[in-house]
């Protein structure tokens, strides 16, 4: 599984991901003090490059897939895109601001943090953000855990509500912590609640890289069960968009 077995999905995966607070947007741009350009690594179908372009920013938009570089295409057009992982990208440029939304774990650990420093002007920002979210029903929640327990005992379920306090301590803050190339560590959480209906809860679900590591036959009998479990009633989700800043020194 990696960043580009997504492209299978382009479509849903547009129409159903959510877009960025603009608070989390807001604070990025105010953090960075951004002049010129930024990098976008990961930047799939455009959620965040459509937020960052409304404002201004000219982006650099790098983008693997090449079905969801089609819809990136489709949805920010102007914005530069650079078809390539970001391990083979190599800048013509360096950038004020290098930003990755639900992408940053599928780079590689043991160069991204350098390729990001080297990215960087010298007091550049790196921002890292993504969603975290969960069914806000216990009741329901647990339903369909014990329905993911029965059909895809995998599955590893990690929607603990956010706890603003730890973040520093958790993944990417614990390793930027300890990176050279970098200081200035904020970490902040922007929560969230919406009421999806059942139909588009489960096309959202489908997009997760959990998901879309089983096999088919397994993702069929999985999403039956799911549906049933439903019956068509809407679904409380409680999210939290969680952001780690940083400064290249």
């Amino acid at each position: 599984m990696n960043g580009r077995s997504f492209g299978e999905m382009a479509e849903e995966y547009d129409r159903v991901r959510p877009g960025y607070p603009p608070a989390l947007v807001d604070d990025v741009l105010a953090y960075s003090g951004l002049s010129g350009a930024a990098l976008e690594v990961g930047a799939g179908t455009g959620k965040a490059t459509l937020a960052f372009a409304a404002r201004g920013v000219p982006v650099v938009a790098v983008e693997p897939d090449a079905a969801m570089a089609d819809v990136l295409a489709r949805n920010a057009y102007g914005v530069h895109i650079v078809r390539s992982t970001f391990e083979r990208y190599r800048p013509k440029q360096r950038f004020g601001l290098l930003y990755s939304a639900d992408a940053w774990h599928w780079t590689d650990p043991a160069s991204r943090w350098h390729l990001a420093a080297a990215a960087l002007a010298g007091g550049g920002a790196l921002a890292l953000f993504w969603h975290r979210d969960r069914v806000d029903d216990p009741a329901l929640r647990q339903s369909m855990v014990d329905v993911l327990a029965a059909h895809a005992p995998s599955i590893v379920v990690k929607d603990a509500p956010v706890e603003p306090a730890r973040l520093p301590a958790e993944w990417p803050g614990d390793e930027l912590a300890g990176r050279p190339e970098f200081t200035d560590l904020v970490a902040r959480a922007y929560p969230s609640r919406r009421t999806v209906p059942a139909a588009e809860y489960l096309t959202h679900l489908a997009t997760r890289a959990q998901i879309r590591a089983l096999g088919e036959p397994v993702r069929a009998r999985l999403f039956a069960a799911l549906a049933e479990r439903l019956d068509g009633a809407d679904v409380p989700v409680a999210a939290d968009a969680v952001l780690y800043l940083a400064r290249r020194r």
